[in-house]
């Protein structure tokens, strides 16, 4: 049995994002799979390029968030909100 060591429960979102780790940093687009009030799980296509700490972007409407890299495999990446 898997455990789950989160302590929100995610939600399925499926939605287009980008991030950056500097305002003058090239953004690299990423697709968030899910997210909850702590974190996200998203992909991306070059995942070696995604610093430890960035600014993910998600829509136009919602406030860009500090986030850091929780665990990765492959392209796909773990994060945490930081408040």
């Amino acid at each position: 049995m898997d455990e789950n060591r989160r302590g929100a429960r995610r939600a399925d979102a499926f939605r287009i994002g980008s991030l950056r780790a500097r305002p003058e940093d090239a953004e690299i687009d990423c697709l968030v799979w899910d997210q909850s009030e702590t974190g996200a799980q998203l992909e991306v296509e070059t995942p070696e390029s995604v610093p430890d700490a960035f600014t993910l972007s998600m829509t136009a409407y919602a406030k860009p968030r500090r986030c850091e890299v929780v665990w990765r495999r492959g392209r796909k990446l773990g994060i945490r909100f930081v408040v």
